[in-house]
């Protein structure tokens, strides 16, 4: 581990992700580094400095977003679901220096899924090395939680016992994310409350789970809800859900009171992409595995990301004016 106290005599660390293996400067400005500095940490700690401009982008983008709807607080603890791919490893990356700057935690949680017996995040899966070294390089605990139950027929059960509605694998994978991640949530607390037996808080609201969700996904669901003449929704960068129950006839998953965030809203997978690659951070590409992701198939939100990224090459900025046509309408609407 890099000697923080060390560090400090040289820049702010708290602009910086510190990796066992290099350091990868978020704002180069706030974390006073110069070229002579970067050499000098070099020479004394025997790793990289890097520099990337698309990695400093995307960090001060994500920090706008979060000052601006006030997604993170101080001593947080924050539960990141972690895929492996591009945007929750970014997420893992830019999230790290809060912990000096707003003195959080951070668990990363891999959701073993049973997708039709295909298990893309399984412990014996070769590609969870991926994950597995960059949370050791970053100092992250990183834990695999398996469910067994198969995701498609979970959702083929829901489709065969509601009028009108066809639920598709992708809803089910997400209701089980939850419930698994708010399950972890409360064994944070129960655990806290043990081990500080004088104090009995009940506060779920200082622990938070985040997810990797970006402009495009935030723009797809937007406009696959029209396509489909469903009620319009956009995802919320803070979102406070109660405690429900999903049943699946055959079983119930009892979902937990929660918070969730969603820091990468404001930030583009081409930009992640772009900032990753500057940074020599390899990733799993794990949606190569899942048959039911996005650039397989024929679905209304498959459609959605090809038409928008078609409108994107003669309006650049047309994913931001989706999320933001519709948060003025919900705004307005709701004014009445």
């Amino acid at each position: 581990m890099i000697d923080i106290k060390e560090l400090k005599k040289y820049c702010n660390p708290s602009y910086l992700t510190i990796r066992n293996d290099k350091l990868i400067i978020n704002n180069k400005r706030l974390a006073r580094l110069s070229k002579d500095k970067i050499k000098k940490i070099e020479k004394e700690f025997g790793i990289p400095v890097v520099y990337s401009r698309s990695y400093e982008d995307i960090s001060q983008k994500m920090g706008r977003y979060i000052s601006k709807h006030k997604i993170i607080s101080p001593r947080d603890k924050i539960i990141v679901g972690l895929s492996g791919g591009k945007d929750s490893l970014a997420l893992l990356h830019l999230l790290e220096p809060y912990r000096r700057r707003y003195g959080i935690e951070i668990y990363a949680i891999t959701i073993d899924l049973n997708i039709s017996n295909i298990r893309p995040w399984s412990s014996d899966n070769k590609n969870m090395d991926v994950i597995k070294k960059h949370c050791e390089n970053l100092n992250i605990p990183n834990k695999i939680i398996s469910f067994d139950k198969d995701v498609v027929q979970m959702s083929k059960i829901l489709s065969e016992n509601t009028k009108g509605i066809e639920y598709s694998p992708c809803f089910s994978c997400s209701i089980v994310r939850r419930y698994i991640l708010t399950n972890f949530a409360m064994e944070l607390l129960e655990n806290e409350n043990a081990n500080n037996k004088n104090i009995n808080n009940n506060d779920i609201s200082k622990i938070k789970i985040c997810l990797g969700h970006t402009l495009e996904d935030n723009s797809d669901t937007i406009l696959a809800n029209i396509l489909k003449g469903d009620v319009i929704k956009t995802l919320e960068p803070l979102k406070k859900f109660d405690e429900t129950v999903f049943d699946f006839k055959e079983f119930k998953l009892k979902l937990q009171k929660s918070t969730i965030i969603r820091p990468l809203l404001s930030v583009s997978e081409k930009d992640i992409v772009k900032a990753l690659n500057e940074c020599n951070v390899g990733y799993y590409k794990d949606k190569d595995e899942c048959p039911y992701s996005r650039n397989k198939g024929d679905s209304i939100r498959k459609k959605s990301h090809e038409v928008l990224n078609y409108l994107e090459k003669d309006v650049e900025n047309i994913r931001e004016m989706v999320v933001s046509s519709i948060s003025k309408s919900i705004e307005f609407y709701g004014r009445k």
